[in-house]
């Protein structure tokens, strides 16, 4: 069976599951794994619980054809791998994974070494910085969340910047918007409404 073809059962399994009890999301139910899903243009992601990290599967949708990627997290709002159809990005951290005080530090950053497909390609740095806590909004449910803005520098390549509003408590990010060079909005994902997810 081809990835999309896994990705898609998996999905489709997924949102016949239960709704969150009291139809907000809670710290207890998350650690089961949570489904995000943007309707338009369609985006949908399954995070779950791996130690202090995380894991992703996820289907967006791209040129009139559903992607299937995933990832794996060394903390929420940091990746150590993505698997995606144009093959294997992997960075590789110098510093500790330090990031939970993050409110206190206000900055965490890190030597960092891009991998593709296994190969050493290009190093340069992360820094993450803590900008203050908002509120995000899904589906009616409202939840604290620390304003971040990540940024991945490599040399020879524009930097990867983005803001990301994560929920410290469900640990997971709740909006994330890419920025330009100039900080400037280049795309945003925002979701409309979660689930409880699981597979077996």
């Amino acid at each position: 069976m081809s990835i999309l073809l896994r990705s898609l059962s998996l999905l489709v399994g997924i949102t016949l599951a239960a709704p969150a009890s009291g139809n907000c999301l809670s710290a207890k139910e998350t650690k089961y794994g949570v489904l995000l899903t943007r309707e338009a243009p369609f985006y949908s992601v399954l995070y779950k619980p791996d130690g202090s990290g995380l894991t992703e599967q996820r289907l967006m949708e791209r040129n009139r054809s559903l992607q299937p990627v995933s990832a794996v997290y060394l903390h929420p709002l940091l990746v150590e791998k993505r698997v995606s159809p144009s093959g294997t990005h992997e960075l590789k951290y110098a510093n500790a994974i330090a990031l939970d005080d993050l409110p206190q530090k206000k900055n965490w950053q890190s030597e960092t070494t891009l991998f593709i497909n296994g190969k050493k390609s290009v190093s340069g740095a992360t820094i993450i910085r803590f900008d203050g806590w908002g509120e995000e909004t899904i589906a009616s449910c409202s939840y604290r969340v620390w304003a971040i803005n990540s940024r991945l520098e490599l040399t020879g390549l524009p930097p990867i910047i983005f803001e990301q509003y994560y929920s410290p408590e469900l640990r997971v990010v709740l909006r994330s918007v890419r920025l330009g060079p100039s900080n400037q909005p280049l795309s945003e994902v925002r979701f409309d409404r979660f689930q409880i997810g699981w597979s077996n």
